[in-house]
């Protein structure tokens, strides 16, 4: 009896952005908000929807490397969230972002970001 081959998940599609670090420390497309967050010279490009309530984690306070949800107040581990960030590139200050395609294309945008980010 031979073995069934095993099937793979599809890729979601996905769209590049490039941003200006130096210049934008977030990026809108449609409704969805992306924050960098930055970790020793590593930068992460992580989705602002908590996964709970939806609340805007880019605007969250970083206490003990865990980030607080500013709508309900629960923590997330920094380590956790840079983990599931979207797979991004930095050469200077060159950001190049793999993100989820929607109908709108992602617009760099210069947002007050708490989450651990000085705003450029």
């Amino acid at each position: 009896m031979s073995a069934r081959p095993r099937s793979k998940a599809p890729v979601p599609p996905r769209v590049r952005a490039e941003f200006d670090r130096g210049e934008h420390n977030a990026l809108v497309a449609g409704d969805d908000m992306y924050f960098v967050m930055e970790r020793g010279t590593d930068v992460h490009v992580i989705t602002s929807a908590c996964p709970h309530r939806g609340g805007p984690l880019h605007l969250g306070e970083v206490e003990d490397d865990r980030l607080r949800c500013p709508w309900h107040g629960s923590f997330f581990p920094v380590g956790r969230l840079c983990d599931r960030a979207h797979p991004s590139v930095r050469v200077g200050d060159a950001v190049t972002v793999y993100l989820p395609a929607t109908d709108h294309s992602p617009v760099p945008v210069h947002t007050m970001v708490r989450a651990g980010v000085n705003a450029a």
